[in-house]
């Protein structure tokens, strides 16, 4: 049995594997105290983000349930128990993670590129009117991308297929431009967005109520735009000093236009980009615990699917991909999948980065594993009777 890890001061350790103690978040508490009122929820809140079922929090894997009221023990070791078949059985009709690697590569230079962030800008001017957290007006503001805008629309539909959102209907939701994927932020915000030190909040949710985060930080408002009714869309701050934290304040709730219907940020997306950062900041073992090796049956696609704008895609093998999981086998996934479009053009394809792993949980949601089996059953009735319709083709053949 493997050595628990040690649990450095000030921290906790959640461990989200299913039936060992592989892969695991390591929090600050000072962080989880800053951004809910009621810690047991908030974590139970960060394993329902990344492994894409809902469950509870426990002292042990077979104890009882921890109440929502109870405080974090320092050093303390926590489990996320959710149901599910055993770990095996869970990689049994995982997702294809070549399917998911791939991404757009697009020049930062490239004028279809400039005038499709304009056509975005302008989208979200409609619903957002100024920084959504700070109020800036739109002169500095810049449309930020939820889900990266570098993974691109083929990308970004497996994402939506793969992630149950029985609150909301995501059937439309079909490319990275989609205003629902976005914000209209001020360039501190975007940059902190961007690089996940950073992520937005939607309450409530399946887990957290609006008063379980603590108040908003208060700021004017102009007369255009308001606080949503009754939800909140709350910026939080995972990494970060203290000064940093002071040019875009913690729990900062988002604005927008009054009177607008124009839907607001998908809040499955944001559930989504909040665990990938919770796994980039805190994630231990998640690509020892994800390997994928020897695999043959894993379905693949029979055509690669085309990328947004006109990418250069480079097909790795299995063996590759074993291999780049492998090599970031002991450290933390450490990882941003949202950082300037330069540098994720330039980021090495073959690091798992914590949108692949987040995708890899949510991809093991009941509703999408029996999805996969039954395109597994089709496919395989379909080549079989491919296979008797050739057999018998060769048997006329040979009669005659």
């Amino acid at each position: 049995m493997a050595t628990p890890a040690i649990v450095a001061a000030g921290h906790i350790h959640l461990i989200l594997s299913h039936s060992t103690d592989d892969f695991y978040l390591e929090i600050p508490i000072s962080v989880v105290q800053s951004n809910s009122v009621r810690p047991i929820k908030y974590l139970r809140f960060l394993g329902w983000c990344i492994i894409g079922i809902l469950g509870t929090v426990k002292s042990d894997r077979e104890g009882v349930d921890i109440v929502n009221t109870a405080l974090l023990q320092d050093r303390g070791t926590y489990f996320y128990v959710y149901d599910a078949s055993d770990d095996d059985a869970a990689l049994q009709y995982a997702v294809d993670l070549d399917v998911i690697k791939a991404r757009s590569h697009i020049s930062a230079s490239d004028s279809s590129i400039r005038a499709r962030d304009a056509a975005f800008k302008d989208s979200l001017l409609q619903r957002d009117a100024s920084c959504i957290f700070t109020s800036k007006p739109p002169l500095f503001c810049e449309g930020a991308h939820i889900i990266p805008f570098h993974k691109g629309d083929e990308w970004f539909d497996l994402i939506v297929k793969n992630r149950p959102a029985p609150d909301e209907n995501v059937s439309t939701l079909t490319t990275v431009d989609d205003t629902r994927n976005g914000m209209l932020l001020d360039s501190n915000a975007h940059i902190v967005a961007d690089s996940r030190h950073v992520v937005v909040l939607k309450t409530p949710n399946a887990v957290l109520g609006v008063d379980d985060i603590p108040p908003r930080h208060n700021r004017a408002l102009d007369d255009d735009i308001k606080y949503p009714d009754e939800q909140r869309y709350t910026l939080q701050w995972l990494h970060g000093t203290a000064k940093e934290q002071a040019v875009v304040p913690n729990n900062s709730d988002a604005t927008f236009r009054k009177y607008t219907r124009i839907l607001k940020p998908s809040p499955m997306l944001l559930h989504y980009n909040y665990g990938a950062a919770a796994v980039k900041w805190w994630g231990h073992g998640a690509s020892s615990y994800l390997g994928i090796s020897n695999r043959p049956t894993m379905p693949r696609p029979s055509v690669p699917v085309p990328a947004a704008t006109g990418p250069i895609r480079t097909k790795r093998t299995a063996a590759q991909l074993d291999a780049s999981i492998l090599k970031r086998a002991t450290g933390n996934t450490g990882v941003s999948g949202s950082g300037p479009r330069e540098s994720e053009v330039a980021r090495d394809e073959g690091v798992m980065d914590p949108d692949e792993i987040v995708m890899f949980f949510w991809s093991q949601n009941p509703a999408a594993l029996e999805r996969r089996k039954r395109e597994a059953e089709d496919r395989k009735r379909e080549e079989e009777e491919r296979a008797s319709r050739m057999k018998q083709w060769r048997e006329s053949v040979i009669a005659v």
